[in-house]
């Protein structure tokens, strides 16, 4: 299952926790709660000028993990409150819910339903078609999606999938309506189970979408080869490449994922993609808040978690995007790139109880020096879970 995730202030620190809200499969429900406090250098990735302040969160988690029968049910929810020492008019309430279920049925039907929700404060300059503002603006993302999957009888190694998503971001503050986006993807394809280690797929997928303050809207349209591996029990590899046409974009997409969990003490996560900015969001790569104007993005994100004792835990991380956009309502090409970095450690105190702290550090360039940045954030946090 995919879990949205949305990195920005005040939640930047949070890749660089080895475990933030999350069981740890001793039980199918948890419960808890954080608090966590930290320094950032940047608060208005702006740059140049004095805006540094001091954050603390306070944050309630719940979920649940667990089978019913042949169904897989899972839901997980956070709600924190965000109080600036300095800039308290940025004080603001968040949340991160995500919830749904993998189904099957005797025969050789199965699929899944999914729903995510998230609301954070907006990064305050992430998009080079919006002014940077200092304003509180809050983003709220969602997405449902539902998948089926029929096996054919005669062919036990083919099936059929068929998957419909649909996503939505809003803003709090008029001056992002431009941003916002309504979206519907839908897909058709055809999976091939070759052995227990590799399945492959082809499929054809529409994604339509509109902007609600002026009415634009935009299509595409992808063929999808993917293929996954799974090398040995301790490593998986999943790929996309797709032949994409827009409006603005007529190449190459792709998406790239390897999970190697070798057992002991390492795991590393690394993700490569090149998609427009809104399936780079989705993917869990992009951290910004770039509309689905942009041509196509190129990152690569990858993350080490190494297990130093019993009950202390360490992880880093980096992360690099590189965007060529095409903005449709200014005609407008440029080029910017992104690096980000996140170094973590944390200690299990007590079996409920957990303690870490974590450095993040993000360097923006591009063309416009309004729109460069250098920010770090520096914090540590305490957790209690009930399992």
């Amino acid at each position: 299952m995919k879990h949205l995730r949305h990195l920005t202030l005040p939640l930047a620190l949070l890749a660089s926790f080895p475990s933030w809200g999350q069981s740890d499969g001793s039980s199918p429900y948890y419960l808890g709660a954080s608090l966590s406090h930290y320094y950032a250098s940047n608060v208005f990735r702006v740059n140049a000028g004095e805006n540094n302040d001091r954050l603390t969160t306070l944050s309630l988690l719940a979920g649940i993990d667990t089978r019913l029968g042949r169904q897989h049910v899972y839901a997980n929810a956070r709600w924190q409150k965000v109080s600036y020492q300095e800039n308290s008019r940025l004080n603001n309430n968040g949340y991160n819910l995500a919830t749904g279920v993998d189904w099957e049925t005797v025969g050789n039907l199965s699929g899944s339903l999914n729903y995510t929700r998230a609301r954070t404060l907006a990064d305050f300059n992430s998009n080079t078609t919006v002014a940077p503002s200092t304003d509180r603006n809050l983003q709220t993302d969602q997405s449902a999606g539902a998948s089926i999957r029929l096996g054919l009888p005669t062919l036990s190694s083919y099936s059929l999938e068929g998957t419909f998503t649909r996503r939505e971001r809003d803003y709090s503050l008029a001056l992002y309506d431009t941003q916002e986006y309504r979206q519907n993807a839908s897909s058709l394809g055809l999976l091939y189970n070759a052995s227990s280690a590799w399945r492959f797929g082809v499929a054809g997928r529409y994604t339509k979408g509109t902007v609600p303050v002026s009415g634009f809207q935009y299509s595409r349209r992808d063929i999808d080869l993917t293929a996954r591996w799974r090398a040995t029990g301790a490593s998986s590899l999943d790929a996309r490449i797709s032949r994409s046409t827009s409006a603005s974009f007529h190449g190459v997409t792709g998406a790239l994922t390897w999970d190697w969990r070798p057992g002991g003490r390492w795991s590393l996560n690394t993700q490569l993609s090149r998609d427009t900015g809104v399936e780079t969001y989705y993917l869990g790569i992009n951290n910004s808040s770039t509309s689905d104007f942009n041509r196509v993005q190129t990152a690569l994100q990858t993350q080490l978690t190494y297990r130093l004792t019993a009950k202390v835990s360490l992880t880093a991380g980096g992360s690099y995007s590189r965007t060529s956009r095409d903005d449709l309502t200014r005609q407008l090409d440029y080029s910017d790139s992104t690096r980000q970095y996140n170094l973590g450690v944390a200690w299990q105190a007590l079996r409920a109880v957990s303690v870490g702290c974590g450095y993040n550090r993000v360097e923006r360039r591009t063309g416009n020096l309004l729109y460069t940045y250098d920010a770090d954030s520096v914090g540590c946090y305490v957790q209690g879970m009930l399992q």
